[in-house]
């Protein structure tokens, strides 16, 4: 097939997004496909197998940059002259044939992040009003075919919020690569992190991952940490670009100066998955959160929130926690006093990898392209 990935970025640097067009673009090649790329930034070395087209964006001012791309992506892929199979949206712009929802919904995080109402006055923000609009317009008869989502709470939202018919509804979870992301990591890196770390034997490792902490909760993750009785003897291991005295105050009110460790970026990420004994994925909004997934192959129990959509992998007290809320301090910190005096943390981890075992990218690019195929006979039939 000849298939059109619309995204902002083509980044081999980053996570989300952009991590899973690198990923997509490269598999479908791999896979035989002809596949054109529309973007508007690209980050790091291009794959020769894949064409490049530019989509102008006005970055000038948030809301423009919303939606000057949401209407020059589509507009690129008509004036580029070539004929298309599929035209899939990896992000928010209109109208496209398939569109991927996987950066999760505006209309869920709002109201996550800025508290209940927040949705009543989200017109007065111009940028949240910007992405309102957009993603109102993603959803309107004529212009999507199908509509691809990473989880049921995505799903459901757009039943209930937009209207899609729900036979146009497919529920694909992103698969990890089970060559990186397995049980083996364990004996590979375990012993060598933690003793790169200066981790005792007995001692308790926490990792968080992510940019962006205040969305990822970050705050709320050290509160909890600090009012925990008895006090946490542990080591956070926090990996990611945000820069540790942006955090440092937060750290010094809890407490947690010798219990913290900014790790930077990893590229090898199942290294630190490796070492820890719990990740922690406590975002106030997720829309799905790799993170879920990877440290689970690896054999990870994961303690979340119901706002990460990939907390549909997690079962309470079986493979990891969920809470309500990283909001909920009182919640937070009874959960996480429970997880971490758990003896069977080895054991759920076993749990957590039986639980993702089917999950794998090929799996879930299998699923697309039948999706694709609908798309195809669809286009016959119009």
């Amino acid at each position: 097939m000849r298939i059109a990935l619309l995204m902002k970025t083509y980044s081999l640097s980053r996570g989300g997004g952009e991590y899973d067009l690198v990923r997509l673009s490269a598999s479908l090649a791999d896979r035989g496909h002809e596949v054109h790329l529309f973007v508007n930034k690209i980050e790091g070395e291009r794959d020769p197998r894949l064409t490049f087209h530019p989509v102008p964006m006005n970055n000038l001012w948030a809301p423009l940059k919303i939606r000057s791309f949401a209407r020059n992506a589509p507009r690129a892929v008509a004036e580029s002259g070539v004929e298309f199979d599929v035209i899939h949206s990896m992000t928010q712009c209109f109208p496209s044939d398939l569109y991927w929802n996987g950066g999760g919904l505006q209309i869920n995080w709002i109201p996550a992040r800025y508290g209940v109402g927040a949705l009543d006055r989200a017109w007065l923000n111009p940028r949240h009003a910007a992405n309102l609009w957009v993603e109102r317009k993603i959803f309107e008869p004529g212009n999507y075919r199908q509509v691809v989502c990473l989880t049921q709470m995505e799903k459901e939202t757009i039943l209930d919020n937009y209207g899609v018919p729900e036979e146009r509804f497919h529920v694909i979870p992103n698969g990890i690569d089970p060559a990186r992301f397995n049980l083996h990591v364990n004996n590979r890196f375990r012993e060598e992190v933690r003793k790169d770390l200066g981790l005792q034997a007995d001692q308790t490792m926490l990792l968080f991952v992510g940019t962006d902490g205040v969305r990822k909760g970050l705050p709320q993750l050290l509160r909890a940490l600090g009012r925990l009785s008895p006090k946490f003897e542990g080591l956070l291991v926090i990996a990611g670009n945000d820069p540790p005295e942006r955090w440092a105050g937060e750290v010094r009110d809890n407490g947690l100066e010798s219990n913290i460790r900014f790790h930077g970026r990893e590229p090898m990420i199942e290294r630190l998955y490796s070492a820890a004994d719990l990740v922690m994925m406590p975002s106030i909004f997720e829309g799905y959160g790799n993170v879920v997934p990877e440290a689970m192959a690896c054999g990870r129990p994961v303690f979340t929130t119901r706002w990460v959509g990939a907390s549909d992998f997690v079962t309470e007290g079986e493979n990891g926690w969920v809470i309500s809320s990283c909001e909920a301090m009182e919640e937070y910190v009874d959960r996480l006093t429970f997880a971490l005096h758990q003896a069977n943390l080895p054991m759920m981890g076993l749990q957590a990898a039986e639980a993702v075992r089917t999950f794998t990218w090929d799996w879930t690019v299998s699923e697309l392209e039948k999706v694709y195929q609908l798309i195809v006979e669809e286009r016959r039939r119009s």
